[in-house]
């Protein structure tokens, strides 16, 4: 299985836990900071570890950042650095863009100009301290769920016609949530639909798959080859 390479943008208090909790999971860390101490403390965890500032030109074309699978922008103090940054990246074709925003105004325009989500720390973690606080065992399995990844997959024709349970998804110890059938002429998003185990794939379906990510990963590669 291929490791994920992500870029880390700034290794403030929020990107140093991001990186940590990366390398733990097995990516390939790509980190730039202005900061040669911060570069220093994570150089026996990237691959690849680079002193400079984001905002130079051509610095996050030599870092070799167009070759990442995820691009994270942490430094939420300068918004016009990020903003830069998530401009860059997307102009160079870095698929997914995680950025940093204070507001909902600066996730907008972040958004705007190239970030597939915007993250606003306080906002996110208010959140899950709330649920922490008036419900714990919730706070648990929340906890146990960020192992998981819902990924939605389109049925490929060797799937045609099988049940889920001549699938056999749990080969690959993956849950079937549901599906979602194709229909050109709904004028509306289709609804999420359950599925038992007897339900037959249909060209056109869309099946939301639950597993550990290296799971997915093992099935979507074994499908693709």
């Amino acid at each position: 299985m291929a490791q994920k390479r992500v870029l880390v943008v700034g290794l403030g208090r929020f990107g140093s836990a991001l990186a940590n909790e990366l390398w733990d999971t097995g990516c390939e860390l790509v980190l730039l900071d202005k900061d040669p101490d911060a570069i220093d403390a994570f150089k026996s965890k990237a691959g690849a570890a680079f002193v400079a500032d984001a905002n130079d030109p051509g610095v996050l074309e030599n870092v070799g950042a167009k070759d990442v699978d995820v691009a994270v922008v942490t430094s939420g103090e300068d918004f016009e650095a990020t903003v830069l940054a998530v401009a860059q990246l997307a102009q160079m074709g870095v698929k997914t863009i995680f950025a940093r925003a204070a507001t909902e105004r600066q996730a907008h325009v972040l958004r705007a100009v190239g970030a597939t989500r915007a993250i606003q720390i306080e906002d996110e973690m208010g959140h899950r301290v709330a649920v922490q606080v008036l419900n714990p065992t919730a706070a648990h399995l929340m906890d146990f769920a960020m192992h998981f990844r819902v990924v939605p997959w389109i049925a490929v024709p060797d799937y045609f016609g099988k049940t889920l349970a001549e699938a056999r998804f749990r080969s690959f110890d993956i849950n079937v949530l549901g599906y979602f059938q194709r229909d050109p002429q709904a004028d509306q998003r289709p609804k999420l639909q359950l599925a038992a185990p007897d339900y037959r794939i249909q060209q056109g379906d869309t099946l939301l798959l639950v597993s550990e990510e290296e799971n997915l990963e093992r099935f979507l590669a074994t499908v693709a080859g």
